[in-house]
């Protein structure tokens, strides 16, 4: 049997207190300043209010309300970037990948994964009808960032558009496939700085990159020789898969020592559809 959503006078107040003054979501220090009471009755309301279906539990001390309009299923999440940087706060992230390309408008696709880049070591979580990933990166690694209005309310810190084309060629497997990502890229192709991307290849250090990189640019007609120049720069003489999540097959490609497993008819056609 379901547990009941049906609020007492003391649950009805404190959520509709805490709604008047924009929390939709809370730690426990908010709750005991709103509701006035003591640590053990607020632990014992939240608890409550959390079986109920009325809260789920982010973090430790960090809790989501759940408004009626998510029904008596409760199946209702606040903007799912805004639940991620709590899920992660205090510790350094960005948001990545597959997110970082529907935040930047790279993707139509639905995304039911969030991506959250961080040193912290952290298994995913299901809230709300979305996955919450974490993606293990070094702590020297937390640049190419920017800082973007997720709600009027709320900022979170996402890759800038370079990086995220970077991250994507670097892990396609978080991204769609690079047909996806040659999607994005396209979409959003006078918006690069072509100059910052081949240096941010340089600096994530990642051979893949630059020649799956250099292959999409030539391909699609893309930045200046000198760009193209740059990335050959950084290429080494054994050969990459364009897409890792792709069988091993096709033909070779020795000016970027990429193997092309997938048709670029392909690519090509859905950066058009």
């Amino acid at each position: 049997m379901k547990p009941s959503r049906s609020l007492g006078e003391t649950e009805s107040r404190f959520l509709a207190e805490l709604a008047s003054r924009d929390k939709t979501i809370f730690t426990t220090e908010d709750a005991r300043r709103v509701s006035g009471k003591s640590v053990a009755a607020v632990d014992l309301l939240i608890s409550r209010l959390t079986k109920k279906k009325w809260l789920i539990r982010l973090n430790r001390g960090t809790h989501l309300i759940v408004p009626l309009s998510a029904g008596q299923s409760a199946e209702y999440s606040e903007n799912w970037y805004v639940v991620a940087k709590y899920l992660i706060e205090p510790a350094a992230y960005y948001l990545s990948h597959f997110s970082a390309l529907e935040i930047h408008a790279m993707t139509t696709q639905p995304v039911l994964t969030v991506c959250i880049s961080t040193p912290i070591r952290r298994i995913s979580k299901k809230i709300a009808g979305a996955t919450y990933r974490f993606v293990t990166t070094g702590a020297d690694d937390l640049w190419g960032t920017e800082e973007i209005w997720a709600t009027p309310g709320e900022r979170v810190r996402v890759s800038d558009i370079e990086r995220t084309i970077i991250d994507c060629l670097d892990r396609p497997d978080l991204s769609g496939g690079i047909v996806e990502v040659a999607t994005g890229l396209w979409a959003i192709r006078d918006r690069i700085d072509y100059a910052r991307l081949v240096e941010y290849a340089r600096r994530l250090g990642r051979k893949s990159v630059a020649k799956r990189l250099g292959f999409l640019l030539e391909m699609f007609e893309l930045c200046t020789p000198e760009t193209l120049a740059g990335l050959e720069a950084l290429i080494t003489s054994s050969y990459t898969l364009l897409d890792p999540t792709l069988p091993a097959t096709g033909r070779y490609v020795s000016t970027w020592k990429v193997r092309v497993n997938i048709d670029p008819d392909e690519i090509r056609s859905a950066t058009t559809t």
